[in-house]
């Protein structure tokens, strides 16, 4: 396999890194956001100065609690009802106006052996956690490449890059979300549409109420997510946990599997 030099090409014969993502007066669409990192990354891009955020819910009652919490704070939040396994909700996206930038952050995570776990909740996780970003990226790519400019940013985890197995079928569809990443980002990158996939480990919310493990507030995640946007970072992980995952497959992955191997529901 020949793997060619990477050339920084950009549209309009600017170098790609000359121009880093403002996110004021951005319009932005973040999947997932009733709740945990999502609700936190809504309420951060607001504060950052982005001009509308849409925040995707499921339910009428996650919907209305947005609305009521925006509208307190005088955040220009707009709520909207969006299941990414839903065709017709997310089709729906693409009649809102241009999306400066796409956050697929819904997803869910299942616990347990995956040779015994029910299969239908590991075909839901890919379902939301991969397909769904999928869907969403075919949505709303198409306008941010007739405009030659945009970004889609994927939430993973650093369990991506090697398997945690308390939440084994969970990291699994997580690793496909970064191999889709890079798909998209040999796609896009040459019309203008910066793609990355942020990569922290265990976070403070309803998610991980069954995991005993270290966790992180979803307000540094979500600051940590915004710094990275602005830099245009390329698959960045989030927190001191995720940059010694990162280092310690560089440096001696076969221990690291070993001691992860350990962390079993």
């Amino acid at each position: 396999m020949i793997v060619a030099r990477a050339s920084c090409a950009c549209p309009h014969g600017r170098d790609a890194r000359a121009t880093l993502m403002d996110i004021a007066n951005r319009r932005v669409l973040i999947t997932g956001a009733s709740r945990g990192l999502g609700r936190t990354l809504a309420f951060a891009f607001a504060a950052a100065g982005a001009r509308e955020v849409f925040a995707g819910a499921r339910h009428a009652a996650d919907i209305e609690k947005l609305r009521s919490d925006a509208a307190a704070l005088g955040a220009p939040i707009t709520p909207i009802e969006l299941d990414v396994t839903s065709e017709d909700d997310v089709n729906a996206t693409a009649n809102l106006g241009f999306i400066d930038i796409l956050v697929n952050n819904a997803g869910i995570a299942g616990y347990g052996d995956p040779l015994q776990m029910n299969f239908a909740d590991a075909a839901r996780e890919m379902d939301v956690n991969y397909f769904g970003a999928l869907r969403m990226a075919r949505a709303l790519a198409p306008q941010m490449i007739k405009r030659g400019e945009g970004m889609i940013v994927n939430v993973a985890t650093a369990f991506a890059k090697v398997n945690l197995p308390l939440v084994g079928t969970y990291c699994a569809s997580k690793a496909a979300l970064l191999s889709l990443g890079q798909a998209l980002r040999a796609y896009l990158g040459d019309k203008g549409v910066q793609v990355m996939t942020v990569m922290p480990t265990t976070i403070d919310t309803d998610m991980s109420k069954g995991a005993d493990v270290p966790k992180m507030t979803t307000e540094f995640v979500a600051g940590e997510i915004l710094r990275h946007i602005r830099e245009e970072t390329i698959d960045p992980p989030i927190g001191e946990e995720a940059e010694g995952i990162l280092e310690a497959l560089r440096t001696d992955p076969i221990a690291l599997e070993k001691v992860l191997s350990q962390i079993k529901a």
